[in-house]
Order: structure tokens, then C-alpha cells, then sequence
């Protein structure tokens, strides 16, 4: 009774202390009839909840996975329907011999991108009692995604070439009397996610909800995803890379909802109720950075929500019928007590090393964070083909077209700049791509012309989505732009308005950030070249943070690549990843990982690569080719649970 009363106590204080997440809007996905998409059903495939879809499905996948692989695959769409499966849906194609060692990478492409009509009404069921899923000590995947390989005998399907996967917009089921079923098996890199999609675990069924443990997970984002069920919520492993997730909700999961071993993973809007423990982070070089969330302990003993033996950071994190709040698992054993009989609100808590050039104890920014914004077309809305020129595409905005479409696998060439004016909410690629003014060989260089400017219009908000953008995109307005599983390769974001900018699973560099500006980036990766791979003069707040440098002495980046660059304005980085490329020490970065010139950085992150070529001057306080510095001995660990700047 007195056990019963503590958690309804607790469970009241939550409630008063949190307000309620906002879902995302709900999304009948309808595609033009001529945006080259792959419908299932003319694979047959029936989604009647009674014909075994398996086949037809696979025959799907393999006849549009290897169509254009890295760039433009059509998505699979499944329209509104049950499917009903006995067997692993898989991002492979068939071949004679795939098993056997036979066909390139056994089979494993990149770019599988799963789509249905709507997250409530498609439904990929595995059958109930379904062989091959009984046997939680051998854990089976109801859909998974691969990495492409020289090896034939990939048959596990991990790597680092796993571009450009999606799973969105559809519920996944694993049935009953499944226990050792598998969700998703997910594994993608540079890009890629798991977007509006519910995954759900019957009675005695669900070994994991989402399975992040071959080799290697991440840069890509999980988002707005609902868990009811399984063993675990989510199971992430090893070194290299990170993982961003926002917007999850569990429930009722009988182990540990979040196992992470070395990974590092962002987590934002975190909505869990469960009798077990939140999170669990295994060995030193595991790394949490988990914001606004709340997590309930319902039944069962109260224990520690979370455990965690690596780096963390908590910030404005409420939870109710715990023991205790972090269990520290290193040799210090700094735990975090539960107050209110349960029931706490954690501002902020930092566990493991932190560093304040001043010296004193670091304080975090506490930057406020806006929300995703999510703009959907209603059901039956009128899509506009943008055609093949930007002359087409700025005809197509400036007739007040809303919602347009570029086609995939076709190259929308640039003469001049298309203005995003008018009505215009939404550009969705389905993989198309654009050259901007400048040409495939544009560096991203400021004199070279833009692809995308932002202009004023009717919308609050206009997305671009699914496009690889061969160009910079600017945004001198006082509107809002999305940029969503994009490539922005070299030419990056030139943001210098008054309004604000999100991206989300986007790959690119060059991010310029003007004093009026405000910035929110979600999974962002970027990569190689000589320039800052990221510079700040506003207000910037980065959740999941990948960069990879160029081995100094390479030809494009004689002294490696900077990673982030703050002129004035306010920086702050959760979950950063400062991945150095290269052998030894003479290939270590002759540049500051961050610079600050003016305003105030915080930043938690890990180092990954080889010791020996870690970034020797972690922060220089001043310009990029001269100040302070603070090297990376200074650092005790992998990494810095959080460090900070301010200069005036």
C-alpha cells in the first residue's frame, strides 16, 4: 500500500510537472501517380491480414533496391492495408546463390526506403507462432536494413555503407508467441531513419522494438516513434557512430528499455512508463544526452531509472517512482538521488568530465529548443511536378502551387536561383536531385550562386524533403525552413535572416549561421575539406552531432578540417562525435576541433579514430589561426561530458 501510494504521489508531481508532448500530425500519404514510386500491390501484395506477403514484398524490394542505389531508388510503398509476413522483410535483392556467397555483399543494398499510406492503417504483421522467431537467445528481424560490402559473405549485412535508409510512416507488428522477433533491425550511415512509425510486440512476443547493435549504427535519426511491448525498446552497440532519437514514447517494456555499449545517442522527448529501468549505459564510451523527458516507474521494486558507466548528460528530465535518479557505475559512483518521495525535476546533471576554459565549474547554455516542424499535405491534395529546370520549378511556386514533387532518378538542372515564395510549403524529392546555377563541380564557395533562397511568403513554413541539393540554400527571410533527409553535399546553408532553420538526417557541410539567425539541427553529419564544417554567429543548438576530418596532409585539406567555429552568438552540441581520420600522429589535425571567437560555447562530445590522431588543440579561444588553447590532455577521458566557453 505504501509502495502503491509513493508512486501515485510521484506519478502526480510528474504530471504537474511536465506538460504533454504533441504528436505528430497524422499523414495519409498519397503519392502522384507518375513519382516513379514502387507499389507493392503490383508485386502482389494483397494487405489483407489473411495472404502471406512475404514473397511479394521481397520481389519489390529486389527489382527497385539496385535501380540507382546511392542516390535515387524509388520508395516501396505499401498502401493502407495488413500485410501479413512469416518471414524477414530485408533491404536485399534476390539473387541465385545470395546465401551461399555468390552475389556481391550477399545481396545488401543501400537505400531501402519503406513507406506506407498511413502509420495507423498500414500494417506489416508477422504471423503469430511464425518459425524462426521463438528463440530469444537468437533473436530474428521482422524488417531489416543492410550495408553494402565487397564480401560476399556479408550475410550479417553490417558496415559503414548503409546510406539513406528510411522506414517511415507505417506500424510494425511482431504478432504473438513471437519472443525472439525483431522490429526493426536497423543499421544506416551518414543518413537515414526510422520516421512516424509504431512498433508493437502481442502477448508473449517481442524480443527488441529497434535493434541498432550490428556494426555500425549511425549518423541517422529516430523519430516520432511509439514502442508498446518487447523485451527492449531499443538496443544500441558499438564504438563508432551515434544515434540521434526524439519524440518516443514507450510502453510497457519487461527489460531494460535502452541498452547502449559505447555508442554515442541523443535523446530529446523521452515519454516512458514501465516497471523496468529506463537506460543502461555500458562501459566508458558510452555516451546519453537525454533533454526534455519524463520517465515513470509503474510497478515492480523502484530502482535507478538510469545506470550509466560513461558520459551523461541530463537536462530538464522529470521522473517519478525511482529510487534513484543515475546509478554511476564507474569506480566514482557520483549517483543521483530521487527526491520527493520519487519524484524529481532535473535541471541539469553532468556525469563524467567537464572543462571551463575560466576554470571554474562549466554551466550549461540552457538555449531553448523549438520543436520539429512537421508540414504534411492533407489527404487529397493537388501535388505539382516541378518539372526538369529551374525554370519549371519557380513557374510551379510562383502559380501558388503548395505541395510539389520533384521525380526520382531525374536531375533538375539550374540556370539561375528558384526563390521559394508564394504558397510553397513543401519541395519532396522522392530522391530527385538538383544542380544548382554553379554545376556538379561547385565548391560551395560564397561567390558562387546559390541553388534555394528562402523568400517571404503566405507559409510560416516552408520543407524541403527526400532531395539531394547540388547547391547552397539560403535563408536571408524571416519564415522558417525544414530541411528533412536531404543531402546538401558541399554547398550547405547560408542562414543570415531573421527567422530560423531546422535540418534533420542531413548530410553536408558549410552551415554559416548569421547574428539574426536561429538554428536547430537533429542528426547532423558532415564531413571532410579544408573550411569550418560549421560556423555560428547566432544561436545554434545541435542534437547529434557526426563529423569526419581529413587526415592532414591530404590534398583537399593540407591541415585538416575544423569542426565548429563560433564568431559571436551561442553554440550549444549535444552528443558531438569528432571522428579523425588517418594512421598516426603526423596525420592529426594541425586545427582546432572548436573555436570560439566570441559568445559562449557549451558542448558535450567523444572522440573516435585512433588516439594518435585526435584533434592536439580540442579548443582554441580566439580566431581560428591563433588564441588560447586548451589541448587535448587537458580532456580526462574519451571525451567531455560537457565543455564550455564564454568570451566577451
Amino acid at each position: 500500500m505504501l509502495a502503491h501510494s509513493r508512486i501515485l504521489s510521484a506519478f502526480l508531481f510528474f504530471l504537474a510537472a511536465t506538460s504533454a508532448f504533441a504528436a505528430a500530425p497524422a499523414w495519409r500519404f498519397q503519392p502522384p501517380a507518375d513519382s516513379g514510386i514502387a507499389n507493392v500491390r503490383d508485386y502482389g501484395a494483397k494487405g489483407d491480414g489473411v495472404t502471406d506477403d512475404t514473397a511479394a514484398i521481397a520481389r519489390a524490394i529486389s527489382e527497385n533496391i539496385d535501380k540507382s542505389r546511392y542516390r535515387a531508388n524509388p520508395f516501396i510503398y505499401l498502401p493502407a492495408g495488413t500485410y501479413l509476413v512469416s518471414d524477414s522483410i530485408e533491404g536485399r535483392i534476390i539473387g541465385e546463390g545470395r546465401d551461399e556467397g555468390k552475389v556481391w555483399s550477399a545481396g545488401w543494398r543501400s537505400m531501402l526506403i519503406l513507406i506506407g499510406e498511413s502509420r495507423e492503417e498500414t500494417i506489416l504483421r508477422l504471423k503469430d507462432n511464425a518459425a524462426g522467431f521463438q528463440d530469444p537467445e537468437k533473436p530474428k528481424w521482422v524488417v531489416a536494413t543492410g550495408s553494402e560490402h565487397d564480401d560476399r559473405n556479408n550475410q550479417p549485412g553490417g558496415g559503414n555503407r548503409a546510406f539513406r535508409h528510411n522506414i517511415l510512416n507505417l506500424t510494425i507488428d511482431v504478432g504473438e508467441g513471437n519472443p525472439g522477433a525483431i522490429g526493426i533491425d536497423f543499421v544506416a550511415n551518414n543518413r537515414g531513419s526510422i520516421d512516424g512509425v509504431t512498433l508493437r510486440a502481442g502477448r508473449n512476443s517481442g524480443h527488441t522494438a529497434i535493434n541498432l547493435t550490428r556494426w555500425w549504427p549511425g549518423p541517422a535519426m529516430v523519430h516520432d516513434v511509439r514502442i508498446e511491448g518487447f523485451d527492449h525498446a531499443i538496443r544500441l552497440d558499438h564504438y563508432q557512430y551515434g544515434m540521434t532519437f526524439e519524440n518516443i514514447s514507450i510502453r510497457n517494456v519487461r527489460k531494460t528499455a535502452v541498452t547502449n555499449a559505447n555508442n554515442v545517442a541523443v535523446m530529446r522527448r523521452i515519454d516512458f512508463v514501465g516497471s523496468a529501468p529506463f537506460y543502461e549505459g555500458k562501459g566508458g564510451h558510452s555516451m546519453l544526452s537525454l533533454l526534455d523527458s519524463k520517465l515513470v516507474h509503474a510497478g515492480g521494486e523502484p530502482a535507478a531509472a538510469i545506470r550509466s558507466g560513461g558520459l551523461l548528460n541530463l537536462r530538464r528530465v522529470a521522473t517519478a517512482g525511482y529510487s534513484r535518479v543515475v546509478e554511476d557505475l564507474r569506480k566514482e559512483g557520483a549517483h543521483l538521488a530521487a527526491t520527493q518521495e520519487g519524484a524529481s525535476m532535473i535541471e541539469s546533471h553532468d556525469q563524467g568530465f567537464a572543462y571551463a576554459s575560466s576554470g571554474g565549474a562549466p554551466k550549461p547554455l540552457h538555449l531553448p529548443i523549438a520543436e520539429i516542424p512537421t508540414v504534411r499535405p492533407p489527404a487529397g491534395a493537388g501535388w505539382t511536378d516541378g518539372g526538369a529546370t529551374s525554370e519549371t520549378l519557380q513557374a510551379a511556386i510562383d502559380a501558388g502551387a503548395e505541395w510539389i514533387y520533384i521525380r526520382p532518378v531525374q536531375t533538375v538542372k539550374f540556370s539561375k536561383p528558384v526563390v521559394l515564395r508564394n504558397k510553397v510549403k513543401l519541395i519532396m524529392g522522392f530522391h530527385g536531385c538538383i544542380d544548382g546555377p554553379g554545376g556538379k563541380d561547385a565548391k560551395g564557395r560564397a561567390d558562387e550562386p546559390p541553388a534555394l533562397i528562402v523568400g517571404e511568403g503566405e507559409s510560416e513554413v516552408v520543407t524541403l524533403e527526400h532531395l539531394f541539393i547540388g547547391g547552397r540554400v539560403e535563408n536571408p527571410s524571416k519564415r522558417t525552413l525544414m530541411i528533412r533527409h536531404c543531402d546538401l553535399e558541399q554547398h550547405g546553408l547560408l542562414a543570415n535572416g531573421p527567422g530560423k532553420s531546422h535540418v534533420m538526417d542531413v548530410i553536408g557541410r558549410n552551415y554559416h549561421i548569421g547574428p539574426k539567425h536561429t538554428f536547430f539541427a537533429r542528426q547532423l553529419n558532415a564531413e571532410f575539406g579544408p573550411d569550418p564544417l560549421f560556423t555560428n554567429a547566432g544561436t545554434s543548438v545541435v542534437l547529434g552531432f557526426k563529423m569526419e576530418s581529413s587526415p592532414a596532409g591530404s590534398k583537399d585539406a593540407p591541415d585538416s578540417t575544423p569542426s565548429l567555429v563560433n564568431l559571436s552568438g551561442n553554440l550549444e552540441v549535444f552528443g558531438g562525435l569528432l571522428y579523425t581520420l588517418g594512421n598516426d600522429r603526423r596525420q592529426a589535425p594541425k586545427v582546432p576541433a572548436f573555436t570560439n571567437t566570441r559568445g559562449s560555447i557549451a558542448i558535450s562530445f567523444r572522440n573516435n579514430g585512433k588516439p594518435d590522431t585526435y584533434y592536439p588543440v580540442v579548443l582554441r579561444e580566439g580566431t581560428l589561426q591563433a588564441g588560447k588553447d586548451t589541448p587535448r590532455e587537458a580532456i580526462k577521458g574519451p571525451g567531455a561530458a560537457l565543455l564550455t566557453s564564454s568570451r566577451k
